[in-house]
């Protein structure tokens, strides 16, 4: 088993090192305060072949690795929580399902707008019944002569207003009324029918909005529809496996930002207490200080090993489109998010009051890093996924 990362690798964690230390850190603040969606930093990584890293060759994308688009999300996030959770969605998630299950057209247009315009694909699936019990959505797609007749509201959605392309989880009704389960449909924004209500005034994350969608007679046409269900399948777990199954790599894309946060927030608390003196010596020399940060250091690299698994025993599906497994995508979720929560609190104590104040970005980063512990699957839901691989 190979632990060295390839050339290219570490010259992408060169280049957004160099980036995030320059660029998105300094400006990180003002993200979250203003509630701002960071285009500066979309367009910096759009003209360094950032976005869309993921994407085959055949639709104008480099087509690398997971792992070389995991390493870029992590490396950003360090310095910048919302830029690298824009990282995850413009090279897996929606992005991921499209190229998997989509039409060549589909294909081609989601391609071009991340590579070309910066989108960041968005996934349509929260409901305000519907979270961890996502088969009780209520949003449909009733079939008429003319295409499919979408109904229903959706909330919690990152980047609602801001996405172009939205792959919406819907559930599925034939002419006659009979209902044929759950699949996945194209609505870009500004498609009649198609508005936005309600942006969360989240504790987190905040320069990337997390939006009510509404649909209201909204007409898609047929060609828009990405996965349907498997008339031969039980209704609701056909259409619905695969596109749950595209998520995975979601999921290992929000435990590279968390891992990213923590593994910030740690390294300004190691060099802070190199500095900071009390009693006549450097606080890195307390016992005690020393073991809470040897603790911290070692459950992120136990992470880091458990995101990167997931990464590189991801399963080829059509187009080249690196799928991870269920087990290892949740098992890195549900300990990312916690020891990344644990890690940012512990660095944050070591400043004392003054990790505290908003003049240091240890309180946006605590309260950016909370979110992975919650969105994308809470850990508890993360943590059945494991144990039914376990228990089969």
């Amino acid at each position: 088993m190979d632990f060295e990362f390839t050339e290219e690798q570490e010259k992408i964690i060169a280049l957004v090192d160099e980036l995030g230390k320059k660029e998105f850190a300094p400006k990180a603040a003002r993200w979250d305060a203003n509630h701002e969606y960071p285009w500066e930093n979309v367009s910096r990584l759009r003209e360094l072949g950032l976005l869309g890293m993921t994407i085959p060759h055949k639709y104008g994308g480099p087509e690398r690795p997971l792992l070389d688009a995991i390493v870029a999300i992590e490396t950003a996030a360090k310095y910048c929580g919302v830029t690298g959770r824009i990282l995850v969605e413009s090279n897996m998630g929606a992005l991921g399902c499209i190229m998997a299950y989509g039409t060549e057209e589909q294909r081609k247009i989601t391609a071009k707008r991340i590579l070309k315009q910066g989108d960041k694909p968005a996934i349509g699936m929260t409901e305000p019944q519907a979270g961890t019990n996502l088969t009780e959505l209520k949003t449909r797609a009733e079939k008429t002569k003319d295409g499919y007749m979408i109904n229903g509201r959706k909330h919690w959605i990152t980047g609602g207003g801001i996405s172009i392309t939205n792959l919406i989880f819907v559930r599925f009704f034939d002419e006659s009324g009979a209902e044929k389960g759950i699949g996945g449909i194209m609505v870009d924004k500004g498609h009649p029918g198609f508005s936005f209500g309600r942006v969360e005034d989240a504790m987190g994350l905040r320069g990337i909005p997390e939006t009510e969608l509404i649909f209201e007679d909204c007409l898609v046409p047929f060609e828009n529809v990405v996965v349907m269900p498997d008339p031969e399948l039980k209704p609701n777990y056909s259409g619905f496996k695969k596109l749950m199954y595209g998520y995975n790599g979601q999921r290992t894309g929000a435990s590279a930002v968390a891992l990213g946060l923590a593994q910030g927030a740690h390294d300004l608390a190691v060099d802070y207490m190199k500095k900071r003196e009390t009693f006549g010596k450097a606080i890195s020399q307390y016992q005690g200080l020393q073991w809470i940060m040897a603790e911290g250091q070692t459950k992120l690299d136990a992470a880091r090993l458990l995101i990167y698994r997931s990464a590189c025993t991801a399963r080829y599906l059509p187009n080249n489109v690196m799928m991870p497994e269920i087990k290892e995508s949740s098992m890195a979720k549900a300990f990312t998010g916690h020891a990344a929560f644990e890690a940012v609190s512990e660095s944050l104590q070591m400043f004392g009051a003054a990790g505290y104040s908003r003049d240091l970005p240890l309180e946006r980063m605590l309260r950016d890093v909370r979110m992975f512990q919650i969105g994308g699957g809470t850990t508890q839901a993360q943590l059945t996924q494991v144990a039914r691989s376990i228990f089969r």
